[in-house]
């Protein structure tokens, strides 16, 4: 009776120390999990009239869950810029337009409504399957690649533009602050190009890939393209294709972004006619 007795006290011992370890150890894996997917490191890449703050790796292959983007654009405006969007009247705003977020959290509503707004650009364009596509993938255009996606943060000096380019996957952004103009190329009738097939190119830096963009040398741009701009708290997408070239003003400006981790520059050689109003490029933020 007495080793029966000590058997069983040691048992629950046992099972006591088990259950401790083991509830420690939940603890652990959903802070490492956090940490990982909300605080992610990132880097800062300095190149002419542009400076980008990405993710050190992109986004994981598949889905990307029903709780994407959460908390993360939030604390990545805030890591890489020291802004508290929250706190912006851009964010303000944003928070207002309060989609259906089944959490409390501020940060998590305010990129649940982030999503939703820009999911309502792609309805609108016709185009949401392209959006849809990447959630369900974690990937865009597979006639590109496919091209795998990262959180980007996008500062773009005063007095900048970029070249002319098409984009070979989805992108949406989110004024941060300042002013952002474009040149973008509206008319349905022009064919897009979704497959892009990367060449390789030598450069003073060594020789590297890049992705080219559209032939428009039989558009004629005085028809066929608008201004736009977009201030803090604004948002604009591109879907597959589509052509801009982003400039900026004295104000300059900070993007959020979901991106491709680079675009296809039109060819000088093959831009659209009568294209004078397009800025020179100044700043480069892909190679």
């Amino acid at each position: 009776g007495i080793r029966m007795a000590v058997g069983a006290t040691k048992a629950t011992a046992m099972m006591k120390s088990f259950a401790f370890t083991f509830h420690v150890y939940l603890i652990l894996s959903i802070f490492s999990q956090a940490v990982s997917s909300d605080d992610s490191e990132i880097r800062q890449i300095k190149m002419p009239g542009v400076v980008l703050h990405k993710t050190s790796s992109p986004l994981d292959v598949g889905p990307v869950g029903d709780d994407f983007p959460g908390p993360i654009p939030v604390r990545f405006i805030k890591k890489a810029f020291g802004i508290d969007a929250l706190g912006t009247p851009g964010g303000e705003q944003m928070l207002k337009n309060s989609t259906l977020c089944a959490s409390d959290d501020v940060e998590t509503q305010f990129g649940a409504n982030l999503l939703a707004r820009a999911r309502n650009m792609f309805e609108k364009r016709g185009l949401v399957q392209e959006l849809e596509a990447f959630l369900d993938t974690g990937v865009s255009n597979p006639d590109a690649g496919p091209r795998r996606m990262h959180w980007v943060g996008i500062e773009i000096f005063p007095d900048q533009s970029l070249a002319l380019h098409s984009h070979p996957n989805v992108e949406f952004a989110y004024i941060v602050e300042g002013v952002m103009h474009e040149w973008r190329l509206t008319d349905p009738a022009v064919e897009k190009k979704r497959s892009y097939v990367p060449v390789t190119v030598e450069t003073d830096e060594g020789v590297h890939s890049k992705l080219v963009g559209p032939n428009l040398t039989m558009v004629d741009a005085s028809q066929t393209f608008e201004h736009k701009l977009y201030r803090e708290g604004d948002m604009f997408i591109n879907t597959i294709g589509d052509v801009h070239q982003s400039f900026t003003r004295a104000e300059g400006v900070k993007l959020f972004v979901m991106w491709g981790d680079g675009n296809a520059d039109v060819p000088n050689d093959q831009l659209p006619m009568n294209a004078g109003f397009l800025n020179e490029q100044s700043a480069q933020a892909w190679t």
